[in-house]
């Protein structure tokens, strides 16, 4: 790939999707060495859409080095152009992260979470065949594993387990965990996780955060809620998506609830 300068306003840094969030005092130190030396390491990036109104160009690497141009009001960087396809490039940012240690347990999980599905889809020759030891268990399974546990330095079995983790947490429950101590809790991940109901495993980490406790800390009681501001605990997302439901199943689920001790029979005819 060749180096070329590029201007900052033709990059489009896709921040909010990123397996790493920016750090911003990360991104001072290296705004302070860009002074200081200047760029020593250009970042990767993509061709972005032919269209009018997309951008020229999508990061690919280098989110920090970016954000540190834009601190020393740099108007353009050093960039190495790839033909990367969406696909190729998420996953080479996947690598990059899984091979840092500073990444906590529940980005880790989710780094490996989505390897394993893009991996899938740019092999998809990998998914026939059958796992010896297993009859269950197909190749494509074991290629990605130990491709992954190689580029890791882990073993398969870790590889697997961080899947499994991240499997069972909720996509609004990652949303919540993210950037907290409990990120990076095994135990309390797993316990998180091993709550099956959606709605229950969203409130209690929305109540564990609120109260400052672990999850697994907070008492078994049910949470004494009124009909809306149980909704607004769990969040509108779910609370929507219960709404919708036809009533033989909201009348199921919400059975469950009750069952779970998250609500009393009570706040169901408030609710409703």
């Amino acid at each position: 790939m060749n180096v070329k300068k590029i201007k900052l306003a033709d990059i489009d840094p896709r921040i909010d999707g990123r397996i790493r969030p920016v750090d911003e005092s990360h991104a001072a130190i290296i705004a302070q060495a860009f002074e200081e030396r200047g760029q020593e390491t250009a970042i990767v990036v993509r061709y972005g859409s032919s269209g009018e109104d997309g951008p020229k160009y999508i990061l690919v690497s280098g989110a920090h080095r970016l954000r540190a141009a834009e601190l020393v009001g740099w108007d353009s960087i050093d960039a190495s152009i790839t033909k990367l396809n969406a696909d190729e490039a998420r996953l080479q940012e996947i690598d990059e992260n899984l091979i840092r240690q500073e990444l906590d347990i529940l980005s880790r999980a989710r780094c490996l979470y989505e390897r394993k599905e893009l991996y899938l889809k740019l092999h998809p020759e990998t998914k026939h065949g059958v796992n010896r030891f297993s009859r269950d268990a197909t190749v494509a399974t074991l290629k990605f594993a130990t491709d992954a546990s190689i580029k890791m330095g882990v073993s398969e079995r870790t590889v697997h387990g961080y899947i499994a983790l991240y499997k069972n947490l909720q996509p609004e429950t990652v949303k919540i965990l993210q950037s907290t101590t409990l990120a990076d809790d095994r135990q309390e991940l797993l316990y998180v996780g091993s709550i099956q109901e959606p709605v229950l495993q969203v409130a209690t980490v929305k109540e564990a955060i609120f109260k400052g406790k672990k999850p697994s800390e907070l008492q078994e009681a049910p949470i004494q809620l009124s009909g809306e501001a149980l909704w607004l605990q769990v969040g509108k997302k779910e609370a929507t998506r219960v709404l919708k439901m036809e009533v033989p199943a909201r009348r199921v689920f919400l059975d469950e609830l009750v069952k779970a001790g998250v609500i009393s029979r009570d706040q169901i005819v408030e609710a409703a």
